[in-house]
């Protein structure tokens, strides 16, 4: 995509998210239009193409972010190329009030956004934290997100706004990263562990595999506390489980995020 194609891109998206069109008077039908005259089924299919052309299906949801993109070998360094941002049209949103009462759902409800790292659900983007979604009727229309935070640093929410923000989301994607090799812990998910409901949950990064796959298994449940190996409990785990683990205390406790002036 060449830096012309990409402006115009991230111009469109900007002015699809952060304007929404003023309601006066009845929608028109626009019969004149071509676009409006073809069945629906066909104009679903032209804004799909437009608005969510990579948008993965609810199966491809559990094993997104599975596999990390292989590294490419140049000379004596190894780089990550990060995927291009989906070629979206939102101008289309843009062109009549029935246009984007038709589509715009399928701009805000498919596509995985990014969710602030302080803020969660609000301010979030889908390719530039410079232009984010701004209005609060937009945002309600996302169901699904990807954030990214940080183990070694004071996380700016709380446990109930996690909980309020992603709770009964249909896929959520938590990465999670640190500066230092085993510079801290995970006492960063803990605020996560009110999270219920979410269709498709993922944990990566510098999170224990064995953490990941339980917060996602929690954050998948409907029931209020669930352990490890699915008893119902008023605590994290069960006495089965921490006698034969023991292992609460490294993922929440084990190691001090202020050691080695990481902070």
């Amino acid at each position: 995509m060449s830096p012309a194609k990409v402006e115009q891109h991230d111009s469109a998206l900007e002015s699809t998210t952060s304007s929404i069109p003023k309601k006066q008077g009845p929608i028109l039908q626009q019969q004149q239009s071509i676009l409006f005259r073809l069945p629906a089924e066909l104009r679903n299919q032209i804004f799909e193409d437009l608005l969510c052309p990579t948008a993965p299906s609810t199966k491809d949801l559990f094993h997104r972010g599975d596999h990390t993109p292989k590294p490419r070998f140049l000379g004596l360094a190894q780089t990550f190329y990060p995927p291009k941002p989906p070629a979206l049209c939102p101008a289309i949103l843009l062109s009549c009030r029935k246009a984007h009462a038709e589509a715009v759902d399928l701009l805000y409800t498919p596509n995985v956004f990014h969710a602030h790292p302080s803020l969660l659900s609000s301010l979030p983007h889908l390719s530039s934290s410079a232009k984010p979604v701004l209005y609060p009727s937009m945002i309600a229309k996302i169901r699904r997100w990807q954030l990214t935070i940080r183990l070694d640093t004071d996380p700016r929410f709380s446990a109930e706004q996690a909980t309020a923000a992603f709770s009964g989301a249909e896929y959520l994607e938590i990465r999670v990263w640190q500066s230092m090799f085993d510079g801290a812990d995970c006492s960063v998910l803990k605020l996560f562990l009110g999270v219920r409901g979410v269709k498709v949950a993922k944990v990566g990064g510098s999170a224990e595999p064995g953490l990941a796959r339980w917060l996602e298994a929690r954050m998948m449940s409907d029931e209020e506390d669930v352990c490890r190996c699915g008893i119902v409990v008023g605590d994290l785990e069960c006495e089965k489980c921490r006698e034969r683990e023991g292992t609460d205390e490294d993922w929440f406790g084990g190691r001090n995020a202020w050691q080695f002036g990481n902070r």
